[in-house]
């Protein structure tokens, strides 16, 4: 017996000593293993502390080290990989790192519902169409009883297109509705299917069974309705948009799919109707009747002989929702786009009853009356606005403009310093603009020195400033200063805005007062074509003064007398005309 035992001894314990050695360095690396798996752990639950409380490097520093310790454990790896994948959108090793550390937990642990989730969603994000549907289906079998899950797997079937895996997909969506019901949303995704493989009788059966399984329900006929139009046969369509609008006859939606209908065959007298007709159900959410009315006005506005029945759509719904901001908001749009300023800035004070402390609404408001030129009231509102939004500088920077077209030039320069104390130091774009403004304001005071002070002070702010390079360059060339110079910064605004033509005309007459009068010529004929019916009397007046020094006195004479008939109080061109030839002021 002494003999086998230790022959025992000698197959368990080769070598002797060396065996024992062997045996305690085992024992030594299984209990390390241990302590960095507990490290590891403790490390993880730090960083989700960390996570909860914001600290973003200290969270992604911690599971990496947390990793590090322990990668067997793939919990770890699978909250990396989702951080590697969304720090890797530009760097790709990153992202397939970060995606190959969630696969691999998926892999290990399908039964971590959350984490499976994420990766299905990666998957299907990332276009993986055959990882996807075997992460859905994986999920799907081990939660048969989770809806989401299920639809999800199908959409994961589809996504693959094929024939086989489209039928799947009707085959799983049919046991969702064994369990949950009929419902629009799984016809829909089964309808879609059907469609895909050309199955039209498949596709009328659900329908049908739709129609059937939710009775008087409009939507179901709505959607209904649709497949009919998808499939070609606008007739089944109409009868069920038309069951709609009897099932409810309130039901804005349905009035406006016939609508559709109607402007899809080319009936506008219809599409007329029934945009009138949904527009004017008060039960219908305000917000799907802007989405309505903003269709029809798009396609209808340039039309003069509609403007009448929009007023009356307009007047129809702010009737109906007095207070609803987002249909001022529309209505002002609308009044912009006919060229209504005043109009469109009274619905835009209509829409701040409602949040007075709307900063945009009253820019906006502002704005609109300088545009339809009544600055009196565009200061009165910029001085109302500023109640409620004292410190918003570009609110004080409108009050400064208008101050500044009334002629109110001390009152403008004061109001321009104040807005630019308080304007952010970082905000170039805006401090560029006052200086540029109160170069403008001097000039008109007859301040020129201080002009070019300003205009220099502009372009230090930002040197993009192509009003104040305009500007400067145009009344360097008025005072005759450094015509070279005011031809540089000229040539900028004309390379950045080919297509504009005050600054064509700024260029075209700095080539005049250089008396490059061919060059002049060209500039000035591409301003006046730019602004075609809607001349300005600046430009004219170069125009004249052009042409005459290029010898064309006739076609001079015309420009000025354009000219004078929008600026009859000129009295330089009123000499010019009448003499038929040139003056100097």
């Amino acid at each position: 017996m002494a003999v086998i035992a230790l022959l025992t001894a000698m197959v368990i314990f080769p070598g002797g000593r060396a065996g024992a050695r062997s045996i305690r360095n085992s024992q030594k690396e299984s209990w390390e293993a241990g302590a960095d798996k507990r490290k590891s752990d403790y490390i993880f639950m730090e960083a989700q502390r960390q996570n909860s409380l914001g600290n973003d490097g200290e969270y992604f520093e911690l599971l990496q080290r947390a990793v590090e310790l322990d990668s067997t454990d793939t919990q770890p790896g699978m909250t990396l990989g989702y951080y590697y994948m969304a720090l890797g959108q530009g760097d790709t090793a990153l992202a397939m790192k970060g995606y190959d550390l969630m696969r691999r937990h998926f892999n290990s642990n399908p039964s971590d519902y959350y984490g499976a989730i994420f990766y299905g969603m990666v998957n299907n994000q990332l276009g993986n169409r055959g990882e996807s549907v075997r992460v859905w289906h994986t999920l799907d079998s081990l939660n048969p009883h989770k809806p989401n899950v299920t639809m999800k797997y199908a959409e994961a079937l589809q996504g693959v297109r094929d024939s086989a895996s489209l039928r799947r997909s009707i085959d799983v969506l049919n046991r969702l509705e064994r369990a949950e019901g009929v419902d629009i949303g799984l016809t829909s995704n089964k309808v879609r299917a059907l469609m895909i493989l050309r199955d039209t009788t498949a596709t009328l059966a659900e329908v049908s069974n739709l129609l059937t399984a939710t009775g008087n329900n409009p939507n179901s006929s709505l959607y209904a309705g649709d497949v009919m139009m998808a499939i070609g046969r606008p007739d089944s369509a109409i009868a069920l948009y038309n069951r709609a609008c009897e099932i409810d006859p309130t039901n804005g939606l349905a009035y406006y799919k016939r609508a559709e209908f109607y402007r899809e065959q080319g009936d506008s007298i219809g599409f007329d109707r029934e945009v009138f007709e949904a527009v004017r159900q008060e039960g219908l959410d305000p917000e799907v009747k802007i989405e309505i009315f903003s269709s029809y006005i798009r396609q209808l506005y340039a039309d003069t002989l509609q403007q009448p029945r929009i007023q009356g759509l307009f007047d129809t719904l702010l009737i109906q929702h007095p207070h609803e901001a987002q249909i001022r908001d529309l209505y002002s749009s609308y009044l912009v786009a006919i060229k209504d300023f005043k109009g469109a800035a009274e619905q835009q004070e209509y829409a701040l009853d409602t949040d007075p402390s709307n900063t945009d609404r009253w820019r906006s408001a502002v704005s609109l009356y300088a545009t339809a030129e009544d600055y009196d009231k565009a200061l009165e509102t910029a001085g109302r606005a500023l109640k409620y939004t004292p410190d918003d500088p570009a609110l004080m920077f409108y009050r400064a403009n208008m101050l500044a077209m009334l002629d109110r030039s001390d009152e403008a320069l004061s109001s321009y310093s104040e807005t630019l104390d308080a304007t952010p130091v970082e905000n170039h774009e805006l401090r560029s603009a006052v200086l540029c403004s109160m170069g403008d304001t001097y000039y008109k005071t007859g301040a020129i020195d201080s002009a070019f002070v300003y205009y220099d002070r502009a372009l230090e702010e930002n040197p993009d400033n192509l009003l104040a390079l305009n500007n400067c360059a145009y009344f360097m060339a008025e005072e005759g200063i450094d015509l070279d110079k005011a031809e540089k910064m000229s040539a900028i605004c004309v390379r950045q805005q080919p297509d504009n033509d005050t600054a064509l005309d700024t260029y075209a007459w700095i080539f005049f007062k250089k008396k490059e009068y061919n060059n002049a010529k060209d500039f000035i004929d591409r301003a006046i074509e730019l602004e075609g019916d809607d001349p300005q009397a600046d430009v004219l007046h170069h125009a004249g003064d052009i042409y005459y020094m290029n010898g064309d006195h006739q076609k001079a004479l015309l420009f000025w007398e354009e000219a004078l008939k929008l600026d009859p109080d000129n009295l330089l061109l009123q000499k010019k005309v009448k003499n038929k030839t040139h003056f100097y002021e």
